[in-house]
């Protein structure tokens, strides 16, 4: 099998890039400094910063280099014109908007029947702090970079490849268990969400949003209602995701007919392509 894979890269001549274990090396690297990296910057530089200087802060300081590293690799793999398609959001915000609403309804509906509002004055800068931000940078840095270069330019099959965003995923949320028992269900939990996000992203055309929205839906309605501090909660909270998921599968699917067709079929769910795949506005290897 060849290692060569056909990209318009700026520089034709990078053997890094254009060797599947190169990129894959590269990108698994730059994903593991970034994820270290982490909120440090943020903890060390923001100080005594309160209200919403501190959520701009975690924004530039926490979250900016897991938007600034995947965007230098997509301009090094596909150019400048080629960065929005190569993170997924060259796709549109508003009709992922529509559907992740649609699909997710039911679990506003359901917490409000068994939870209260949470508490306090600073709800915006909650859901900043605990939704928006984290949802869109963890889409940005998990699922539109470490599973989507692997998969879509690195030659991987969609499981090796979903499977270790997941799980990483999954472990980056087992501080947030009491108990060994809680932290694995925990992780357990948020790891399928990062393969049934990873499973959006390539049904839905590599349209980023989807994944951005759902994660963010979720993380916010958690905020708004007075839920556990965690990401388990309870029984009847798990199956109102449960159900939010199904929807979504089914959703996905009934659109997938209509443009034509399932994008994850036969091989693809283990291993690349012949190296002959490229990305959607690719141009003839020269």
């Amino acid at each position: 099998m060849s290692t060569s894979f056909p990209l318009p890269l700026r520089a034709p001549g990078t053997a890094l890039l254009r060797s599947r274990p190169g990129l894959s090396l590269l990108v698994v690297a730059t994903f593991l400094v970034v994820n270290a990296i982490g909120l440090i910057p943020f903890r060390a530089l923001a100080g005594d910063l309160v209200g919403w200087p501190r959520i701009a802060a975690l924004a530039v300081l926490g979250y900016g280099l897991y938007l600034v590293a995947p965007m230098a690799v997509a301009w090094a793999l596909r150019g400048r014109r080629g960065v929005l398609d190569a993170l997924g959001l060259a796709g549109s915000p508003w009709t992922a908007l529509a559907f992740t609403l649609a699909c997710s309804a039911i679990v506003p509906i359901g917490y409000a029947l068994g939870a209260d509002l949470a508490a306090g004055d600073a709800l915006a800068l909650d859901l900043m702090r605990t939704a928006v931000l984290p949802g869109i940078a963890e889409e940005l840095l998990f699922r539109a970079f470490l599973f989507g270069f692997l998969y879509r330019y690195a030659g991987w099959g969609f499981l090796p490849a979903a499977l270790l965003a997941a799980l990483v995923f999954g472990v980056e949320h087992v501080y947030q268990g009491g108990d060994t028992g809680e932290a694995l269900a925990i992780a357990a939990l948020t790891g399928l969400g990062g393969l049934w996000w990873s499973w959006l992203l390539v049904e839905w055309r590599w349209n980023l949003w989807v994944p951005i929205g759902f994660h963010v839906l979720l993380n916010a309605y958690w905020t708004v209602f007075d839920m556990a501090d965690d990401a388990l909660g309870g029984g009847w909270t798990v199956a109102l995701r449960g159900v939010c998921i199904l929807l979504s599968i089914v959703g996905t699917l009934a659109l997938a007919r209509r443009r034509g067709g399932r994008q994850l079929t036969g091989a693809r769910w283990w291993r690349g392509d012949d190296g002959t795949r490229r990305a959607p506005d690719a141009a003839p290897a020269h």
